[in-house]
């Protein structure tokens, strides 16, 4: 195993059109979690997604919503929810419901 993992993060709505495309693949150290993807698209992809993803807690912004291979982080760790290689996570700015 290597020191890193690459995930696929998707973008929806309105965060598609923040940072300027569907999905990204991101490189990660091992161990990162979904808080250190955020940042990460912060500081490398896109200026302020941090911002319009978490509240001024540090916590997911209403009604935004992460999902982790199909789970909302809410019903795993949450934003605390580590990463594996070849996970895709889904920011959505508007809660998916699926029928």
């Amino acid at each position: 195993m290597g020191d890193y993992i690459e995930v696929t993060a998707v973008f929806l709505q309105e965060f598609r059109e923040l940072i300027g495309g569907f999905e990204k693949k991101v490189k990660l150290p091992r161990g990162s979690t979904v808080r250190d993807l955020i940042n990460y698209i912060d500081w490398e992809i896109k200026s302020g997604f941090k911002n319009r993803v978490l509240d001024e807690k540090g916590e997911i912004r209403y009604p935004v919503e992460i999902a982790v291979n199909g789970r909302r982080v809410e019903f795993l760790k949450g934003l605390n929810t580590e990463l594996h290689d070849g996970d895709r996570v889904v920011f959505s700015p508007r809660a998916l419901f699926v029928v």
